[in-house]
């Protein structure tokens, strides 16, 4: 039998591919500055030959901008991933200031005079500055989704899991949060989730002091890798790094939303503000815990009664 892969390795070699993605994105944002530039700086050398109402050219320089074009458009794909909401920005202000640059070295080597170019200019500046804002807006919600304001206000990041969802359809609901802190010690806390970690791993960053503390409880949900495969496998490395009870159970998946969550007992801490459980919560519990959640799962609809009827003679049998 071919042993598990180790889930650390697993998200190292995610996060391995999200560098390499990073830089793909570098390398055609480099690409599409330099074709952009070089349409707009030698635009007045251009030769163009036209006939029947169409024109043509042989110079590099003259198929520039639109390979520019297409070269930008190809590294807002490639960042999609990493820099989210700030990307159609960041394309603006690329493209933009490559225009500039291009249009003010054409100036300078006296290819072109500043009257000639003065338009252009203005209105490149003008949606230079609304990407910059945009790129700006977008980046400090990346920031934030990423995690590194939490972290440099000095809390702790660890994979977590989120069960127990309220109904909702705000982009952030209610959910209790399950995560191991730095010593092993398992947490659940009762906090405000994106819903977005309905469907990937999210990260929670917990205060070292008060790991409990709901109110200092960030939780985020990083860049998903670009395929599938990626995709379950990190899913799969967060289960093994943070196992619940309800994982060897039929049906025992994350609870969607609008679904009755099944890590929670009933009565029990998972289900209030700020509550905890200790490294406990590992474990299956007691016979009548391992039934509750049966209970929850077949009327959440995750299990049918046949399924509900062998697990619970198997819980019954052990």
């Amino acid at each position: 039998m071919t042993p598990a892969p180790d889930p650390t390795s697993v998200l190292s070699r995610s996060a391995a591919r999200t560098a390499g993605t990073a830089l793909a994105a570098v390398a055609l944002g480099a690409v599409a500055w330099w074709l952009l530039r070089l349409g707009a700086h030698d635009a007045t050398l251009v030769r163009w030959e036209c006939f029947a109402g169409t024109c043509a050219t042989d110079d590099f320089a003259g198929a520039a901008p639109v390979l520019g074009a297409l070269a930008l458009l190809a590294a807002g794909a490639a960042a999609v991933p990493l820099t989210r909401r700030a990307t159609p920005g960041l394309a603006v202000v690329l493209g933009a200031g490559a225009l500039l640059a291009g249009w003010s070295a054409a100036v300078t080597d006296g290819l072109t005079t500043e009257q000639a170019v003065r338009r252009n200019v203005l209105i490149a500046a003008l949606v230079l500055a609304l990407g910059l804002v945009a790129a700006l807006w977008g980046g400090v919600r990346v920031l934030r989704g990423a995690g590194l304001l939490a972290r440099l206000g000095g809390r702790t990041g660890a994979w977590a899991r989120v069960r127990d969802y309220e109904s909702g359809s705000g982009l952030v609901v209610g959910a209790t949060v399950h995560f191991d802190d730095a010593r092993g010690v398992r947490h659940a806390v009762r906090t405000r989730v994106p819903r977005e970690a309905f469907r990937h791993p999210p990260r929670a960053y917990y205060d070292p002091e008060r790991p409990d503390d709901a109110g200092r409880l960030v939780v985020v949900v990083p860049a998903p890798p670009l395929t599938a495969a990626g995709r379950a496998a990190r899913e799969q490395a967060v289960r093994v790094l943070v196992p619940l009870p309800e994982d060897d159970l039929p049906g025992g998946g994350p609870a969607g939303p609008g679904r009755t969550g099944t890590s929670g007992r009933s009565g029990s801490s998972a289900g209030r503000p700020g509550a905890s459980s200790s490294a406990g919560a590992r474990g299956g519990g007691t016979v009548v815990d391992a039934l509750e959640r049966l209970q929850a799962l077949r009327a959440a609809g995750a299990l049918s009664e046949e399924e509900y009827a062998a697990a619970k003679a198997r819980v019954l049998a052990d």
